[in-house]
């Protein structure tokens, strides 16, 4: 976040929320601006809410879901924060 603070006005209100339980993880954090929650299997994947609504889901392995994840949240950040 405090690289974010120092490129975005108001971007320090955001709410992630990144769940180990994909059945209860959705519910849990509706109030968050982003939401993954995980799902274990062959390959691993990741629901994504962002604004309470499913927007993706992301697949593969662990070090691919966090450059996926990041990429999103970065991507969130520059289109909903004005830049400082």
């Amino acid at each position: 976040m405090p690289s974010w603070k120092k490129k975005y006005e108001g971007v320090d209100e955001m709410t992630l929320a990144v769940m180990g339980c994909v059945v209860n993880g959705p519910g849990e954090s509706k109030a968050a601006n982003i939401e993954s929650a995980f799902r274990n299997g062959r390959r691993a994947t990741r629901p994504v809410y962002i604004d309470g609504k499913n927007f993706t889901t992301l697949h593969g392995t662990p070090a691919d879901l966090a450059v996926q994840f990041r990429k999103l949240v970065d991507d969130y950040i520059e289109t909903k924060y004005a830049k400082k």
